[in-house]
């Protein structure tokens, strides 16, 4: 009767593919300690396959070793493949993580990820068609079956192209404020489905790719990062327009976050109802902050306006009435006449004329 320690012994190659995939299973965490703090996280595909390796190898050992075509020997070949694809994530780990992320190269994820699949599928049909196997004819070959993958996957077929192609042409970037849709926010990964960014309220938006390449998209951080904010208030009408603007402008003078060059300006914008409508303009560069920022200006405008005896009016509206009588002017806002009267008050005070086809 064939022993446990028979099997070991007879086993050979078995213990070089465990003992090389246990010790690059140990070293992972050594490795992800020497990564940059921000991306400590990655390496969980190497862990996984080299995991897979470790148990794959021994269980061969136990079925049998490499002699023969037992269920011992497919084991072991599968064994191999996963140390295969773990080496290649540990040396993906050494390359981009460690040395050029050191020199202040950053790869984009989806173009390392596709490398690193090119060299880990190009590695798994080369060991198959040593072994007798190749895959690359048998793809070829099943046109049929391809195509019915092709149609359930377009979807995502088209979210990886868009994520491709945002990475070659460098359209975005991590990091960077762009607004799509209704959504803000700010670029923490382009992944091959979706796009990951947070808004400026905390929360995360998974926008797929294939959005951001056919929509339109604004993006806040090009090409300098400056962005010119407006804001717009009314003044009475016999205010000077060039008094005004010295006002505004002396308002924002100096104010945190505004940019001075290019300078603030500002002017007469629209002639409303019962005010000028005014245009203040001025550039940020801290896009993050811009609400902060509005916040404080608005504010500083407002002191300035009471400081400079500048009145902002409430809308003031002169209704008709349909027997062609004028009635008096009525805040539109407060409900009634700034002298006080209700519009019924001031229904009853306007001109009447007697009616057509009376007596």
């Amino acid at each position: 009767m064939t022993t446990i320690a028979d099997r070991l012994q007879a086993a050979g190659p078995g213990w070089i593919v465990l003992g090389v995939a246990a010790l690059a299973l140990l070293a992972v965490p050594i490795l992800r300690r020497l990564l940059p703090r921000g991306r400590r996280h990655r390496g969980g595909g190497a862990v996984l396959f080299l995991g897979a390796s470790v148990v794959l190898s021994a269980s061969a050992i136990l079925l049998g070793g490499m002699a023969g075509a037992s269920l011992g020997t497919l084991v072991q070949v599968v064994s191999v493949l996963m140390l295969g694809i773990g080496l290649v994530a540990i040396a993906g780990l050494v390359v981009f993580d460690l040395v050029l992320a050191r020199v202040g190269v950053d790869v984009p994820s989806i173009l390392r990820d596709l490398l690193l699949v090119s060299v880990a599928v190009a590695l798994v049909m080369g060991f198959l068609r040593l072994a007798g196997l190749d895959l690359f004819s048998l793809v070829t070959t099943s046109a049929v079956l391809t195509a019915v993958i092709g149609l359930a996957l377009q979807s995502t077929i088209a979210n990886v192209f868009g994520g491709l192609g945002l990475q070659l042409d460098r359209t975005l970037g991590r990091g960077e404020w762009i607004e799509v849709g209704s959504r803000v926010g700010r670029i923490l990964e382009i992944g091959w489905r979706s796009t990951r960014i947070v808004t400026k309220d905390g929360d995360t938006v998974f926008v797929p790719n294939s959005e951001l390449v056919v929509g339109e998209v604004i993006n806040f951080s090009r090409p300098t990062g400056a962005h010119r904010m407006t804001v717009r208030i009314g003044f009475h009408y016999r205010h000077p327009p060039d008094e005004v603007r010295r006002v505004l402008l002396a308002a924002v003078r100096d104010a945190p976050g505004i940019l001075d060059e290019p300078p603030p300006d500002g002017g007469p914008d629209e002639f409303g109802e019962s005010a000028i409508v005014y245009a203040l303009r001025y550039w940020i560069a801290d896009f993050e902050h811009d609400t902060a920022i509005d916040e404080e200006v608005r504010t500083r405008i407002w002191y300035a306006a009471q400081r400079a005896g500048l009145e902002i009016p409430y809308p003031i509206r002169t209704v008709i009435a349909a027997d062609g009588g004028a009635i008096a002017p009525v805040a539109a806002e407060a409900g009634g006449r700034p002298g006080g009267e209700t519009f019924s008050q001031a229904r009853r005070l306007s001109r009447t004329t007697p009616a057509e086809g009376g007596d």
